[in-house]
């Protein structure tokens, strides 16, 4: 053999040079000699390949057909071709782009030195054609993803290890105000982020562990200005499974989180004032009790109500109210400092939760407050208010179990201090008599509630027998309450709670219509009654509705009007006195009558009744039962029923107790009497059997 230098042949040259792959086996499967070209393919190197057995190289696909080949080759020096249609990829090679080979190998058998050896002969027959597609392939998708950084809403950043930024697209330039020159190389988070260190710590413990993260960056640009973003940072993974780099995807959600913000603040807070509203400051008070024990402060809860708010929002209209309670929230903001709670429950209703050191101070903040209410005017046009306010006050102690409790106590306080007229300040106490009163008017009221949805009043009626000869019997009709049990409940339990919480308005309606009820299944039966009397609340006679009401009942019913008498008192009649009239003289007019009730209760009884056109006079029974040994009282009746004759009404005396002072009733001349003496309440349907004495 011709030898060029020392270390090397022609034949070295010429394998090591050939545009194919050649392998040199023996019969054990030991790698004997390769050249470059297939060191190259596959990844290897001289030293770690002579001597190694192939299948120990390589993880073959198909390790039964080379094995075969092998042996025919080695034993019985057979050649063998291996098709790139059968065996495309033989031995996993790669060409310098990285690609997979497709291939075409040749096994023939050589001798040297009395052995047999396999030599393969590998071709690459990998169509050109493909690869240039696969390259363009490659080309054309780098391009795309080129354009979809150029245009992305997002912002995008690549970093390294140091934080040093290697690469950004447009967006990114954009939304911090920087060209790209000036980004690169400057650290990602001291460039982006108003972050504390301890966050920029706790982003590249993960970073560097290989994790993801994902959170919501303040931001700040070139111009100061502050935006939110939504970043999405993770490491680059090479190959070798080392974190050399690291991207950053932002997102601005700026515009996101201040809706967000809005959606919130306007679910938790009064679109009016601006104050929070009723349920966020149940939530405030409800995480106040539950850290009161631990607390060291005292915690105040006040309910706040305006005085004669209904009154001026029914003189100036809706937005006169309205103005009104957003100047009364602003009043109420100057007045409490910044860590005390103000919120607007709903209509004219405010609260507060005070924090102090103090609960005297509080209370003379509260007390100081309705001093500033009263001297403040509102002014709608030309006309000019003046205001109250009527508050409640509970502390939250060891006794306060739950928001509930509290939101009950100071509201019951708020409704004390309205009851005694209000412009005032009621503390909450468990044993407060008058809080007492009203929790059993709060009962009753339910209770009246009930009886109107389940219809479970009853009539009663209680006779009013004439004292003359010339007159016949008439009847007041009185409402009793039946419970579930069937017990039969008195007026005065329930009365005061209904004309207290305005519901007996809707007591007096029950029973004009149950009493025209009865009166038209009765009609053939009455021959022997003159009327039945209906007493009206004091808000009935400001009821138009009710009115109408009226009228209109009785011509469905096609009743006489003259059977019907309706009562009303004394106080009632003259706190609404141009409505009374009106009431009254509408259903005069129609032919029902009309009865002062109590007269002579009132300071100024007899300057009104000159006012007041009605036909008959219920004379106060206050005067009337000490009538056989009060001189005083004997007068009184007799003025009394001088008066309404001269008057042209009949007059009625109450608290007829005995045969005695029916007696000098009719003496007197007064025309009827009423009283336990005479006749006591009965079922109104009794009325048609009973046996009184009218004589």
């Amino acid at each position: 053999m011709y030898m060029l230098d020392k270390e090397q042949t022609l034949s070295d040259i010429v394998l090591n040079n050939a545009q194919c792959g050649l392998l040199i086996i023996d019969s054990d499967y030991l790698v004997v000699d390769s050249n470059s070209w297939f060191l190259n393919a596959a990844g290897l190197s001289p030293d770690g390949c002579l001597g190694e057995k192939i299948f120990t190289l390589f993880a073959f696909e198909q390790p039964k057909t080379l094995k075969r080949v092998i042996d025919q080759a080695c034993q019985y020096g057979m050649a063998s071709v291996l098709s790139s249609s059968l065996h495309p990829r033989l031995f996993p090679l790669k060409n310098r782009h990285h690609q997979p080979i497709e291939q075409l190998c040749f096994v023939t058998s050589i001798k040297y030195s009395g052995r047999r050896f396999c030599l393969i002969q590998v071709q690459d027959v990998t169509d050109p054609t493909a690869r240039e597609k696969k390259l363009r392939h490659i080309t054309t998708q780098l391009d795309k993803c080129s354009l979809a950084l150029k245009y992305s809403p997002s912002s995008v950043a690549i970093f390294n290890s140091d934080g040093l930024i290697e690469f950004i697209n447009p967006k990114f330039s954009e939304m911090t105000g920087l060209s790209e020159s000036k980004i690169l190389n400057m650290n990602y988070f001291s460039l982006t982020c108003i972050s504390s260190y301890q966050l920029e710590t706790e982003v590249w413990a993960l970073l560097r562990d290989g994790q993801e993260w994902v959170g919501e960056c303040l931001k700040r640009n070139i111009n100061g200005q502050e935006y939110w973003t939504q970043d999405h940072i993770y490491p680059i993974q090479s190959h070798d499974g080392t974190i050399s780099h690291y991207v950053a995807v932002q997102n601005d959600i700026t515009q996101l989180r201040n809706i967000t913000h809005e959606i919130s603040f306007k679910s938790t807070h009064d679109s009016l004032t601006g104050l929070i509203n009723r349920q966020e400051f149940e939530r405030v008070v409800t995480a106040t009790v539950a850290q009161a024990e631990l607390a060291t402060s005292n915690y105040l809860v006040c309910f706040l109500n305006i005085d004669k708010f209904k009154l001026i929002n029914d003189t100036c209209g809706h937005a006169g109210g309205d103005e009104l309670l957003y100047q009364f929230a602003t009043i109420c903001q100057s007045h409490f400092d910044k860590s005390h709670v103000i919120a607007r429950l709903g209509g004219d209703e405010f609260a507060t939760l005070i924090t102090s050191d103090d609960s005297e101070s509080a209370i003379r903040r509260m007390e100081a407050l309705i001093d500033t209410i009263a001297s403040f005017r509102f002014r709608w046009g030309e006309s000019v208010f003046s205001l109250g306010v009527s508050i409640g006050l509970t502390i939250i102690d060891e006794t306060i179990k739950n928001t509930d409790d509290v939101i009950k106590q100071a509201e019951s306080a708020c409704d004390i201090a309205k009851d005694f007229g209000g412009n005032r300040l009621h503390i909450y106490q468990a044993d407060d008599k008058d809080l007492i009163q009203r929790q059993g008017d709060t009962y009753w009221a339910a209770k009246v509630n009930q009886a109107l949805e389940a219809d479970s009043f009853v009539l009663f009626a209680q006779p009013i027998i004439p004292l003359q000869q010339q007159d016949k019997i008439s009847f007041e009709v009185l409402v009793r309450l039946k419970d579930q049990s069937g017990q039969v409940i008195a007026p005065g339990l329930f009365l005061p709670a209904a004309e207290r919480f305005n519901l007996s308005h809707k007591i007096d309606k029950w029973v004009i219509d149950h009493t025209l009820d009865w009166l038209a299944n009765h009609e053939h039966e009455l021959s022997e009654i003159d009327h039945l009397a209906i007493n009206l609340s004091g808000l009935s006679l400001n009821n138009h509705v009710l009115l109408a009401h009226i009228i209109q009942a009785i011509e469905a019913r096609k009743i006489e009007p003259s059977k019907i008498s309706f009562e009303i008192t004394e106080t009632a009649a003259i706190a609404n006195l141009e409505q009374a009239q009106q009431f009254i003289d509408v259903l005069r007019c129609y032919g029902c009558k009309f009865s002062l009730d109590d007269f002579g209760s009132g300071l100024s009884s007899f300057a009104y009744l000159k006012n007041l056109k009605v036909d008959i006079l219920k004379i106060d029974g206050m005067f009337v039962k000490d009538i056989l040994n009060d001189v005083i009282d004997e007068a009184m009746v007799r003025s009394i029923n001088d008066i309404g004759h001269v008057c042209g009404m009949k007059t009625i005396a109450e608290f007829v107790e005995n045969a005695q002072v029916k007696q000098r009733l009719t003496e007197i001349g007064v025309d009827f009497g009423q009283g336990y003496g005479l006749g006591k309440p009965m079922p109104i349907d009794d009325i048609l059997l009973s046996k009184l004495d009218v004589a």
